[in-house]
C-alpha cells in the first residue's frame, strides 16, 4: 500500500514539474550547470522560475524575464544605461540632457549651451540694436529706438538732399575701399557650427540692407540707413552668399530676417543672388546650393516656426580698418590689413 502511494505521489510530482517547464531549451541549458531542483526553484522570490530568470539573484518583473526596472521607465536595468533615473527608450533609458537648463532638451535645442525660451527653440531672444526691445517685437530691429515707438526712432523732419546722401556714400566707399569682404566672410563662416541648425528651413538675415527708414526715408536717420545698405550689400555679394549656401547644401535658405515685421513679398522681389539655384516657397524666394528645395510647409504664418536663423551684424563705423561682428549671441573682432583679415581681441579692437 505504501509502495502504491509513493508511486502515485511520484507520478503526480513528475507531472507537476513537467507542466512547469515552459521553455525546454532554457531548462536544458540551466540543467547543464544546476540541479533540477535549482532550475525549478524561484531563488529570488519574484515569481519567475530560476531557469527562466535572467536576473535569478535579484527580484524583478515577469515582463522583463525576472530582471528589475529600478527607475520604472519601462526599460529593464540590464538594458538601461541610467537605471537609477527614468529616461526614454530612444536614449537608452537615460533622460535627455538639458545643458543650459532652459527646459528645451539638447536634441531639440538650437542653442544648447545658452538659456532661451521654448518658443524660440531654446535660443535667447535677440536684441540686435541693443535698445532693450527683442527683435521679435521691434519694428526697427537694426536701429536703436524707443519703447513707446515700438523700437523705432522719432520721425525727424530734416530731409537729406540727394547731394548729402551721395557724399555719405562716397565717404563710406573711400574709407572701406581696402576692406576684403571675402576674407572677412571666410573667417566668419568658420565660426558656424552646423550641428546647431537642425531644421530644413534656414533664414539668413542678409536684408539689414533694406531696413532703411522704417518708413522714415530721407530723415536724419536715412544717412545711417544708406551706410547700412552699402555695408551689407558689399558683404552679401554673390560669392559670399554662394559660399554660405554651400555650407548648408541640405537647407532651403530664405535670405530675409525671421521677423513678421518685414515686408517679405517686397523684399523677396529684390533678392537676386547669382550662382545659387532659386525657387519659390509660397510667396517666398528661396535658395538651395543643389537645387533641392522644400516644396511645402505646414505653417500658414508669415514666419515658418520650424526653422533656424543665421544673423550676422556688422559694425564697421566705429573703428577704421576694424570690424565688430555679431553672430547670434557671440561677438568677434577683426582687423583689415594689407587686403587681409585677422581676428583680434576685444581690447585690440577698442585700442
Amino acid at each position: 500500500m505504501k509502495i502504491k502511494a509513493s508511486a502515485v505521489l511520484f507520478f503526480v510530482i513528475s507531472c507537476f514539474h513537467a507542466q512547469e517547464i515552459t521553455d525546454k531549451d532554457a531548462f536544458e541549458k540551466c540543467r547543464k550547470e544546476n540541479s533540477r531542483r535549482t532550475c525549478l526553484s524561484d531563488k529570488d522570490n519574484d515569481g519567475v522560475m530560476f531557469y527562466l530568470d535572467q536576473c535569478p539573484n535579484v527580484q524583478g518583473l515577469a515582463e522583463f524575464k525576472g530582471c528589475p526596472d529600478s527607475d520604472g521607465d519601462g526599460i529593464p536595468d540590464t538594458d538601461d544605461h541610467c537605471f537609477e533615473v527614468a529616461g526614454p527608450l530612444e536614449n537608452k533609458g537615460c533622460p535627455w540632457p538639458d545643458a543650459d537648463g532652459d527646459g528645451t532638451i539638447d536634441k531639440d535645442d538650437v542653442c544648447p549651451t545658452v538659456n532661451g525660451p521654448v518658443e524660440n527653440n531654446g535660443c535667447p531672444w535677440t536684441d540686435m540694436d541693443g535698445d532693450g526691445i527683442w527683435d521679435k517685437d521691434d519694428a526697427c530691429p537694426t536701429v536703436a529706438g524707443k519703447v513707446e515707438l515700438n523700437g523705432c526712432l522719432p520721425l525727424i523732419r530734416h530731409l537729406y538732399s540727394a547731394e548729402e546722401l551721395k557724399k555719405v556714400e562716397e565717404d563710406f566707399l573711400a574709407r572701406t575701399k581696402n576692406y576684403n569682404y571675402h576674407a572677412l566672410a571666410d573667417q566668419i563662416f568658420k565660426k558656424i557650427e552646423k550641428k546647431y541648425y537642425k531644421h530644413k528651413i534656414l533664414y539668413i538675415s542678409v536684408l539689414n540692407v533694406f531696413s532703411a527708414g522704417c518708413g522714415m526715408d530721407r530723415t536724419d536717420y536715412s544717412a545711417d540707413n544708406l551706410v547700412s545698405r552699402l555695408k551689407y550689400k558689399a558683404f552679401w555679394d554673390d560669392r559670399n552668399f554662394k559660399k554660405l549656401a554651400n555650407i548648408f547644401p541640405e537647407k532651403t535658405i530664405i535670405p530675409v530676417p525671421r521677423s513678421p515685421d518685414f515686408a517679405y513679398k517686397y523684399l523677396s522681389e529684390h533678392i537676386n543672388f547669382k550662382g545659387v539655384p532659386k525657387s519659390k516657397l509660397d510667396d517666398r524666394t528661396v535658395f538651395n546650393a543643389k537645387g533641392n528645395f522644400v516644396k511645402t510647409v505646414k505653417s500658414k504664418e508669415v514666419v515658418i516656426l520650424e526653422s533656424d536663423l543665421i544673423q550676422i551684424s556688422l559694425n564697421m563705423e566705429e573703428k577704421n580698418n576694424k570690424a565688430e561682428v555679431l553672430m547670434g549671441d557671440l561677438i568677434y573682432y577683426f582687423e583689415f590689413k594689407n587686403a587681409e583679415v585677422k581676428e583680434i581681441s576685444k581690447s585690440d579692437y577698442y585700442n
